[in-house]
């Protein structure tokens, strides 16, 4: 975002900063989406996208005592 930003402000194209600000908000949000196609594709870089077996929280055990009690 601030590469479109920079980009943008320094070439002089845009003057409005409304429309800078919809445009870096747009490049904020297609980039990443691209970026995560990208590799969801290709098989390289998972490891930016799925979280590792290691560092998964464990669901907390049904017990009767651990169940919500409603308020009295």
């Amino acid at each position: 975002m601030a590469a479109t930003r920079a980009v943008l402000i320094k070439s002089g194209i845009i003057q409005d900063v409304g429309w800078i600000s919809l445009i870096v908000t747009i490049a904020g949000v297609v980039g990443p989406l691209a970026l995560h196609w990208a590799v969801m594709r290709s098989g390289w870089g998972t490891f930016l996208f799925v979280r590792p077996r290691a560092f998964h929280i464990d669901r907390p055990r049904s017990t009767p005592e651990a169940r919500l009690q409603p308020a009295r």
